[in-house]
């Protein structure tokens, strides 16, 4: 995810590039250690300081359903946009100055290689931590001794209604012997 921005650094601000995103991210989380592929479409823009990127990219995580806690395959979508700034003048070949607000990854580097890896790496942390369902009728797990109730039904031994929820049984029309 490596692109090379000389020709875009020496064009005046406005000039545009397309440039397809596709790569593996390492580490995201202990569920996607890698590698993790990645996907999608930037656009380049030369700015008075830098170049801005802006990306639509897709990932496909390995999420811990919300119910049962079993693994599953989500795909994820977001945006990414953000300025890179270069670190040697594209005319001159001198050292730019790097302002403490740069951050070491929005940095272009000597070589004017714009490297999105660890950008889109953050990103994918961020987005990438819900808790999605394995599927839309999920049963989830039993409370009482957590058998995954996607596997058929646990064998717990039920017990009686809980006595102070008698009078609402009552209510509803169930029998003091049923279960719950």
């Amino acid at each position: 995810m490596f692109h090379n921005v000389a020709q875009l650094l020496k064009e005046g601000i406005g000039a545009t590039r397309q440039v397809e995103i596709s790569g593996d991210l390492l580490d995201i989380d202990e569920n996607n250690a890698g590698p993790t592929h990645v996907e999608g479409k930037a656009t380049l823009l030369r700015t008075e300081t830098g170049i801005l990127v802006t990306a639509q990219v897709r990932v496909k995580l390995i999420q811990i359903c919300r119910r049962c806690l079993e693994p599953t395959l989500h795909e994820v979508e977001f945006e990414v946009e953000e300025e890179f700034v270069p670190s040697i003048d594209i005319r001159t070949g001198l050292r730019l100055p790097i302002a403490d607000k740069d951050s070491p990854e929005l940095i272009i580097d000597e070589h004017h290689i714009l490297d999105l890896t660890e950008v889109l790496r953050q990103h994918v942390v961020i987005h990438g931590v819900g808790f999605g369902l394995c599927r839309p009728d999920c049963k989830g797990l039993c409370p009482t001794c957590g058998h995954n109730l996607n596997l058929g039904p646990c064998q717990c031994v039920t017990g009686k209604l809980d006595p102070r929820l008698a009078v609402l049984g009552k209510l509803l029309g169930s029998r003091e012997e049923d279960t719950i």
